[in-house]
């Protein structure tokens, strides 16, 4: 079964993917590894390899969950504006001697810039697998799984369909044929967008995974 879901930031989203003119920006998209997860979690469709009880995700235990996403593709994203983010102990207001004499001999900044992605900001992802998901609901991702994002159920996809060719290759161990017209965004080593596919090419991607 394959449906397909707008999302809402219902606030600022971030995760670093990489640096431009020294500030650590969040690529606009949302990884299929990352909502199924969260959605593995929100389930709890199998305790052993949430977040809360492990340390680092293994990326094959998805393989066994019964479901997948696309890659959650901007529809109107905004970015935040850009923060300073202190990595000093004395940042939130500990003031102590010895910590203040450390920094000073530090030969690094205890501050970087980070830009994320702004409230408000929508996406689409489709879904697929036989778990009775709701017509609406929230799961939370990001950084800490600080960001909440809404998921609201549609009849078809807005634009054109993105998939993470690693999950398919790598994760799922499944061959998926890049045609004509498709395009390849290697953003991480575990997120090699695929853009391009529409509902034809996903209903395939469906019956060789699952």
């Amino acid at each position: 079964m394959i449906r397909h879901y707008r999302i809402t930031l219902l606030s600022p989203l971030f995760y670093y993917t990489k640096t431009e003119s020294g500030v650590a920006s969040t690529t606009p998209f949302i990884g299929d590894i990352a909502l199924t997860y969260a959605t593995n979690f929100a389930l709890s469709q199998n305790d052993d390899i949430t977040y809360q009880t492990k340390s680092k995700p293994e990326y094959q235990e998805i393989k066994n969950l019964g479901f997948l996403w696309t890659v959650a593709r901007p529809l109107k994203v905004k970015r935040t504006p850009i923060y300073a983010r202190y990595t000093s102990p004395i940042s939130d207001g500990m003031v102590r001697r010895n910590l203040i004499e450390l920094m000073g001999k530090s030969l690094f900044k205890n501050y970087f810039h980070v830009q994320g992605i702004e409230t408000g900001s929508t996406f689409q992802a489709s879904f697929i697998g036989k778990l009775d998901l709701p017509d609406k609901f929230t799961l939370r991702v990001g950084n800490g799984r600080d960001c909440l994002i809404l998921l609201k159920e549609i009849k078809k996809p807005e634009k054109d369909i993105w998939i993470n060719y690693y999950t398919i290759k790598k994760i799922f161990n499944t061959t998926f044929e890049l045609k004509e017209g498709f395009t390849i965004e290697r953003v991480l080593a575990q997120y090699i967008i695929v853009k391009g596919l529409n509902e034809k090419d996903l209903k395939k991607l469906e019956e060789t995974i699952l």
